[in-house]
């Protein structure tokens, strides 16, 4: 077996992250993998073997990319734990446009939706792909006003394809997965768990040239991806908000700590030109 499929394999276990990175760990130290494995995984690993996943996978037109592959998104190599396997369906070049994460609370105000599809409207009129996670709120006014205006969207989500979470949105998931790009790092039948769209969150931010903050309460997942966003370098757009709004204080905090206020489509198109 080549390398690039054993890190298929290995992802189709579902491993934990740093299960994970430990068996391409010893790969890369030219180890067999046989020599490594658990007893708990050796057994599921040697069936899978005899498996033709890639080419199932294929056949529901779920691609798979690995780390190996010289496809591999170039921003995510450079990132805390890179994924080993990514998992997509739709048009993957997308990637190589320029990406604007939208993200914000799912609890949105008027306000914070009519921004958001203001803003979206704008970017995709000037050929800026929206990326977002599928949530309930802001990410997706995001993604479907992009839908909707003829626009290009990418979606990550934290689930396998075969659980789209939430529920809800297996329609526009379809959507995006059919005319845009739909991501995971995880395998299509690895089911939502909390600590997956945590994580996920650092795909979103690294895969953008920067992220707009909408709405967002000061302990949220929005937050969390702005920290990530940071951490990689990216550029932090924030829209002014309510002083009395609980969501707003997020993104108010944002401004205070230096993050580009975003009163017009402007202010974020001068950082592309």
């Amino acid at each position: 077996m080549t390398t690039r499929d054993i890190l298929i394999n290995l992802s189709t276990l579902a491993l934990e992250v740093p299960t994970l990175y430990k068996y391409y760990s010893a790969i890369e130290k030219g180890i067999p993998i046989d020599a490594v494995l658990s007893e708990k995984h050796f057994k599921t690993y040697q069936a899978l073997k005899e498996v033709p996943i890639e080419h199932n996978l294929q056949k529901q037109n779920i691609k798979i990319i690995t780390i190996e592959d010289k496809l591999y998104p170039e921003p995510l190599r450079h990132i805390f734990r890179p994924p080993i396997v990514l998992y997509y369906m739709g048009d993957l070049n997308l990637l190589n446009k320029p990406i604007i994460a939208i993200i914000g609370s799912r609890n949105y105000s008027l306000y914070g939706k009519k921004v958001t599809e203001h803003l979206t409207k704008e970017l995709i009129k000037n050929k800026i792909v929206v990326i977002s996670g599928l949530a309930y709120g802001i990410d997706t006014i995001a993604h479907r006003t992009a839908i909707n205006n003829l626009g290009k969207t990418i979606s990550v989500i934290g689930s396998g394809f075969f659980h789209i979470y939430p529920k809800g949105h297996e329609k526009i998931a379809k959507e995006i997965a059919e005319r845009h790009l739909l991501i995971s790092e995880y395998p299509p039948h690895e089911a939502p768990v909390r600590s997956h769209f945590v994580f996920r969150n650092r795909l979103i931010s690294a895969l953008s040239s920067g992220v707009l903050v909408v709405e967002a309460k000061m302990k949220s997942g929005t937050m969390i991806t702005v920290d990530y966003a940071l951490n990689q370098g990216k550029q932090i757009y924030a829209i002014p908000s309510n002083l009395f709004e609980e969501n707003g204080k997020g993104t108010n905090e944002l401004i205070k700590e230096g993050a580009k206020v975003v009163t017009n489509i402007y202010d974020i198109l001068e950082d592309f030109s």
